[in-house]
């Protein structure tokens, strides 16, 4: 799978320019088309077959070009440089995609619940042909690889809105292999075990929509940054002539842009423009280690015969 997204990435010259930009665009426009090429697909065929669950199956795809449509508009304004009323950016709305989605999945969660437990109390007798069967098959396969897609570009650019989206393909792919479950299920006797695994996946899925809320609210909230980022700034100040002690980090994460205020101490009786050209070389090597970060040094005198401030 991952070669197969190097692939595309080559292909659509995704790296270049504004990368994260570049991976939300492609991976909401190829799924627009996806989503669309499957509802026709499985429209047609529902219609030349006379099949209700067919046809209700190309209309839960269309649906999904909706969701796709919000990742779109989400990374564009997303992406948009800071101004006077955002002088951070807009990277927090990234964030907001992501709870977004995640409330589509635990509704979708509740549906599947719903669904299922009424189907586990009261079956429904299902019947279809092989070739309805061979479609949905192909639909399953179409979205898993949407799902690989999307979780791919997500890690690589640290999207958890593209991550959220993965998520929702993959509940696609698992509401259309249920319907096939519940075909071949139906022909052995077995008329409860749709519902069931209805009801085991609903919850899996509303489970993952909370995780995400739970991810994406915690950094909008303002959450304390990880030991690894810390313990990278320390090392890349510490280790610069001069700097005796680097404490007081500060980090706040605006999406595509961190704001980073850290204290150094510098030997007392420093010239004041010496200690500002230190300050200086401290936010110049922060900066090159943290992508996309805004640093602020305060310098403080270290006071050489108590070993501290």
């Amino acid at each position: 799978m991952e070669e197969m997204v190097n692939r595309l990435i080559r292909l659509f010259h995704l790296d270049e320019g504004d990368r994260f930009r570049n991976y939300g665009y492609f991976e909401g426009f190829f799924s627009v088309v996806v989503n669309f090429v499957l509802f026709a697909f499985k429209f047609v065929f529902g219609m030349i077959l006379n099949s209700v669950s067919l046809i209700a199956e190309s209309f839960h795809s269309l649906s999904d070009v909706v969701t796709s449509a919000i990742i779109i508009f989400g990374f564009r304004i997303s992406t948009k440089p800071a101004d006077a009323e955002h002088p951070f950016g807009h990277g927090r709305v990234e964030r907001i995609l992501s709870i977004v989605i995640a409330c589509l999945l635990i509704v979708v969660g509740a549906e599947f619940f719903k669904s299922g437990f009424i189907r586990f109390r009261n079956p429904i007798p299902i019947q279809a042909d092989v070739f309805v069967i061979v479609m949905l098959i192909i639909s399953i396969l179409i979205k898993e690889f949407m799902y690989g897609l999307s979780l791919s570009l997500g890690r690589r650019i640290k999207s958890t809105a593209l991550k959220a989206d993965a998520w929702h393909h993959r509940t696609d792919s698992i509401a259309t292999a249920l319907v096939v479950v519940g075909f071949v299920a139906f022909r052995f006797g077995l008329y409860n075990l749709d519902g069931i695994l209805g009801m085991i996946v609903a919850c899996i899925i509303a489970y993952t929509g909370i995780v995400i809320i739970k991810e994406s609210g915690s950094a909008l909230i303002g959450e304390a940054p990880s030991s690894t980022l810390v313990n990278k700034i320390k090392e890349t100040a510490g280790q610069l002539d001069g700097i005796d002690d680097v404490h007081h980090i500060h980090v706040h994460d605006y999406g595509h842009q961190h704001e980073i205020t850290i204290h150094v101490r510098l030997k007392g009786g420093i010239h004041l423009e010496n200690a500002h050209k230190k300050a200086s070389e401290v936010e110049d090597a922060i900066k090159r280690c943290v992508p996309g970060a805004e640093v602020t040094v305060h310098v403080e005198p270290y006071d050489e015969s108590k070993g501290n401030l």
